[in-house]
């Protein structure tokens, strides 16, 4: 009920609701393909029901064991999967992206070689490093983009969009100005 309406879909095969909730951006890292955005307009009963998870700076390496990924799931809207990755190196890493609305802009820095399954779609999906000291997880990198080796179907890439290799932007690489938006908002900024 405290949902304006127009932000409201229903999915009458699934029978479930999306509601979505409107953002504006706050910062943007254009070279470490990560971006900030804040919740506004928005009831805080609503927010203080929102998952979420605390941010780990570490940059982690090839030794690093439950290291997950969080994205939409392959069988259906609204559904979620949490699937095991592993860091199978790092890179300094140097790309260009072509946009025609802003102009290309430079990818570059230091990232993860990823090796998991992953959507083509999932760009901005969290990695998440699980503490089993604590039982927690924690937000620690952020999907980037695809890497060049692509899973065939009947030995047919065509229209397959899902990969096996991916590029990460570890949170470490934006920390000071993270940290920065953290202690902000956190004295109601």
């Amino acid at each position: 009920h405290l949902f304006d309406p127009a932000m409201q879909l229903y999915d009458p095969d699934a029978h479930k609701y999306t509601f979505m909730l409107p953002v504006e951006l706050v910062e943007a890292w254009y070279g470490a393909d990560i971006a900030l955005y804040r919740i506004t307009d928005t009831p805080r009963e609503i927010i203080e029901q929102l998952p979420s998870v605390p941010v780990n700076f570490d940059f982690l390496d090839e030794s690093s064991s439950n290291f997950y990924c969080l994205q939409s799931s392959p069988g259906g809207p609204g559904g979620r999967l949490l699937n095991r990755a592993s860091i199978d190196g790092a890179l300094d890493h140097f790309g260009i992206s072509q946009d025609e609305v802003g102009g290309n802009y430079l990818f570059e820095g230091l990232r993860y070689l990823i090796s998991g399954y992953f959507r083509f779609g999932s760009s901005g999906a969290p990695y998440l490093a699980y503490n089993a000291a604590t039982g927690s997880f924690y937000a620690n990198a952020v999907q980037s983009e695809a890497s060049g080796v692509q899973l065939s179907i009947n030995n047919d890439r065509e229209g397959n969009f899902q990969y096996v290799n991916a590029i990460a932007s570890p949170l470490h690489i934006v920390q000071q100005q993270l940290e920065a938006h953290i202690r902000l908002a956190a004295a109601g900024l």
